[in-house]
């Protein structure tokens, strides 16, 4: 009893303190100019923003979903923030539970541990800006292939991991990085696969 109960708080625990350190004084500052070209930008109409990014170096997508976040929550500081932060957290979930899965529950723990307290992660979940969920779209895609690699019947894997790599790619030019790390990954989960 005294096991289940650990294995259902810790989880739960990492990912509070992981919410401690992405929303503590999330508006204590005010926006810096690129957090206040992605609050401009958001405020816009969807037509205008995927116009507005055509000409800009990052894609439309962040600021759409951006838009979406701040029709019930608000403009403030703090409610903009919030969706970084917000994504941040998942991060945290997602890097547990692929932990867990690779090598157990001790593995996940760690390293969503890790994941929660890491300064870096911390920092761009307290911006207005796309890092945070392109971190997020690059863990849970890297944590779906590996599902679909080794599923029996891959096919709902393989679809959500294509919605993924879309999804990063209208995030951030810089996605085919992750794109070009899971080819290499894929080819040696193949690889082991098929000597078994």
């Amino acid at each position: 009893m005294k096991k289940q109960t650990s294995t259902a708080t810790l989880p739960i625990a990492i990912l509070l303190l992981a919410a401690f350190f992405r929303f503590h004084a999330l508006d204590a500052q005010s926006f810096w100019n690129d957090e206040g070209n992605s609050a401009r930008l958001s405020e816009r109409s969807i037509p205008l923003i995927i116009e507005g990014t055509a000409s800009d170096i990052h894609p439309p997508l962040y600021y759409l979903l951006l838009r979406g976040w701040r029709e019930p929550l608000g403009e403030s500081e703090f409610a903009l923030r919030a969706f970084s932060a917000f994504a941040g957290v998942l991060t945290v979930a997602v890097v547990m539970a692929m932990g867990a899965w690779l090598a157990g529950s001790r593995v996940g723990l760690m390293a969503g541990w890790l994941t929660a307290v890491s300064p870096p992660l911390i920092y761009y979940s307290q911006e207005t800006r796309m890092y945070a969920l392109l971190a997020l779209l690059a863990v849970l895609s890297t944590f779906v292939l590996m599902r679909w690699v080794t599923a029996q019947n891959g096919r709902r894997w393989a679809v959500a991991y294509v919605l993924l790599m879309a999804a990063g790619l209208y995030t951030h030019y810089f996605f085919p990085a992750v794109m070009l790390v899971h080819g290499v990954m894929f080819g040696w989960m193949w690889l082991r696969q098929a000597g078994r």
